[in-house]
């Protein structure tokens, strides 16, 4: 079931209750202006002074009661019960010599006093049942109407004999029925009313306090009136109007004031601090979690619930405070506040309705015990919790992006420091990249200069082939300086089978040069294919060494092939000069065996010649492929040079990178920290 709240003290609302709440204090007013002048008139006594003056401040008092009511507490729901029990006291007070209706008299008296006497006993009724059974309108609603017509029913009985002149009438309805069944009536049922709401066991201890003053209230106010046939003194003129029983009446609005100010959830200035309190103390906790059981806590004391749930949609969150059923995390908010099981619980949305961040649902100990005024007053009060909340809830949300965008920013510093281990280590690119250097260009020099002493040395062999030939035929002394002769070209063989040997050693090292190279050319295509897209160049690079080593590799191969024809030859060249030796031996007892011996030794010196000058063009084509190879070497170096400085660049930007991430990272964490503080 739902209902609509009291306006609060400060919106438009609380001034209309205002202004028609006044109406009674205001009727009374005009009747005692309208009265007091006509009280030496009307009255049937001789007024004193000092009574008089004593009966004004009483009045002016009861008055004050009802406007500190009007202003203090308009939106309390008894308050226009309360103002119109002040203003009837106002009037009876001011224009107590004129209250004797039962009597006949002036019909104007009777209009301005009877009236406030007759509806005096059921505002009293009404007022201490809507103090101590507001959760029990439904069943007292009707008979307390019937009560206030049986009152008018009275009132216009007595205003018709006082019109017709029955005495008897007048007597009945207000000697008889008003004053010595309907008033004392009325006092016992509001005292038991009363007696009994504060022994119930389903009471607040602040609704006790309230419900306790106005029994007093009744008991000293209305009293007199039941035991002045007991008690005749009570009844007993004072002074002329002033009796103990009319003066008693006073204590109807001062101490019915104490019970109003006691009543809970009617001061919206308490309210208000409690909230706020409570928002405050919302906004400095740390744990949102422990701010909900905070505001739990609160609504349980305040309200006097048995169990609070205090619910949030985002983040879901659910804390319970005392005894409550558990809410299902997937049941909906309350949109709007509403009471259920005979108003024992109350579900409340906190935020805007229609759209809450949350709610607070609390269950009582007995039905009723959740009314018009603790709605109203549990809407008032969640006006600024859900302010904090909803503030607690976007620095939530914000804590929650920090705390991602901290987690991303370290995850990125890790790959980053990742990445930058992973690079290999300068020092050994460089010792894979660049190899030992080799200068094939002084080989192949060395290696030319072998083959032109062995074109030398082949001309002087034929040049001697000549002289041998020619003297073989002249003279024994010419075979003998051939000998001689053939002695000293045994020596150049022997230097010439020794050059042979640094031509295969030269060649050996060129075989290595072909190896390293080729070696050198692997090494480029791996970096390359590390580089990727970016090596891309760099694979070319490694694919023309790779070509230049295997071109290499077959120039040494031809070379060893004629360095070993060379050796062959050289060895046949000594051979055919041993022969010679022997055929000059024998050339000096046979002339002609010397001459066919100079004939074959100038033949052999004609083979030397051509094989030598064969070994030219491979050495001039060692040459030109040592000078490609050396520039070739000469840019793979420059290149792999820069390679390096680029990867030294690349390590130094991704440190900057990782430092700059880590020192957000650090700063995040110094904001989640001093978000949390």
């Amino acid at each position: 079931m739902t209902d609509t709240s009291l306006p609060s003290s400060s919106d438009p609302g609380a001034a209309r209750l205002r202004v028609s709440a006044a109406w009674p204090l205001l009727a009374a007013l005009a009747t005692c202006a309208a009265g007091l002048p006509l009280l030496d008139r009307l009255g049937d006594t001789a007024l004193n002074p000092t009574a008089t003056t004593v009966l004004l401040v009483l009045a002016t008092a009861a008055a004050g009661t009802g406007a500190i009511a009007l202003f203090r507490r308009a939106t309390a729901e008894p308050v226009v019960l309360f103002i119109a029990i002040a203003a009837a006291v106002t009037a009876l007070l001011a224009l107590a010599p004129l209250d004797h209706p039962a009597t006949a008299g002036s019909i104007g008296s009777f209009f301005l006093v009877a009236p406030w006497r007759y509806a005096l006993t059921p505002l009293v009724v009404h007022f201490a049942l809507a103090m101590g059974w507001p959760h029990r309108r439904d069943q007292w609603h009707g008979w307390v109407i019937t009560w206030y017509l049986l009152h008018l029913g009275i009132l216009l009985a007595a205003a018709t004999g006082l019109l017709i002149g029955e005495d008897a009438v007048l007597r009945a309805a207000d000697g008889t029925f008003r004053a010595d069944i309907l008033e004392p009536a009325g006092a016992v049922v509001a005292t038991l009313t009363l007696a009994l709401a504060l022994a119930s066991t389903e009471r607040r201890g602040a609704d006790r306090r309230a419900v306790g003053w106005v029994l007093l209230a009744v008991v000293f106010g209305m009293g007199p009136l039941v035991l002045t046939p007991l008690v005749p003194d009570l009844g007993a003129s004072l002074d002329g109007p002033m009796t103990p029983a009319r003066l008693a009446l006073l204590a109807l609005p001062l101490l019915s004031l104490g019970g109003l100010f006691a009543l809970p959830y009617a001061d919206p200035a308490a309210r208000d601090l409690l909230a706020f309190q409570t928002a405050q103390q919302v906004l400095d906790t740390a744990d949102i979690t422990s701010a909900l059981r905070s505001i739990g806590e609160a609504l349980r004391t305040a309200l006097g619930a048995r169990g609070v749930v205090v619910r949030l949609a985002a983040p879901a969150i659910s804390v319970t405070v005392g005894e409550a059923r558990t809410v299902s995390p997937q049941a909906g908010l309350a949109p709007d506040i509403e009471t259920t099981d005979e108003q024992r619980e109350v579900a409340a949305p906190i935020g805007r309705s229609g759209d809450p961040l949350g709610e607070v649902r609390l269950e009582a100990a007995f039905a009723g015990a959740f009314g018009r005024r603790e709605r109203e007053w549990l809407t008032a009060f969640l006006g600024p919790v859900s302010s904090a909340l909803r503030a607690r809830r976007r620095e939530f949300a914000g804590g929650e992006r920090t705390a991602a965008l901290h987690l991303r920013a370290a995850t990125a510093s890790t790959q980053l420091a990742e990445a930058n281990a992973a690079l290999p280590e300068a020092q050994f690119a460089e010792d894979m990249a660049v190899p030992p250097p080799v200068d094939a260009r002084e080989v192949l020099a060395q290696l030319g200069s072998g083959v032109t002493a062995v074109a030398r040395f082949g001309d002087g062999l034929g040049a001697a082939a000549a002289e041998a030939r020619e003297r073989a035929r002249g003279t024994t002394d010419a075979v003998a300086h051939a000998l001689d002769a053939l002695a000293a070209l045994s020596a150049d063989l022997n230097q010439l089978a020794r050059h042979g040997d640094e031509i295969v050693a030269s060649n050996d090292t060129v075989n290595g040069v072909a190896f390293r190279t080729n070696l050198l050319a692997n090494n480029a295509a791996l970096e390359a294919a590390r580089a990727g897209a970016a090596g891309r160049t760099f694979g070319v690079l490694a694919e023309e060494i790779r070509r230049l080593a295997d071109t290499t590799a077959v120039t040494s191969a031809a070379i060893g092939e004629r360095t070993a024809a060379l050796a062959h030859d050289v060895g046949g060249v000594a051979a055919a000069l041993v022969a010679a030796r022997e055929l000059l031996n024998a050339a000096i007892r046979d002339a002609e065996a010397g001459e066919e011996a100079a004939r074959r030794l100038s033949a052999a010196a004609s083979e030397l010649e051509d094989a030598t000058r064969s070994l030219g063009p491979a050495v001039d084509e060692a040459n030109s492929v040592a000078r490609r190879r050396s520039a070739r070497d000469q840019h793979l170096t420059t290149t792999l040079d820069r390679f390096l400085d680029e990867r030294a660049a690349f390590a130094r930007a991704l440190t900057t990178h990782r430092d700059v991430i880590e020192h957000l990272g650090d700063t995040l964490r110094h904001l989640d920290g001093s978000a949390a503080g």
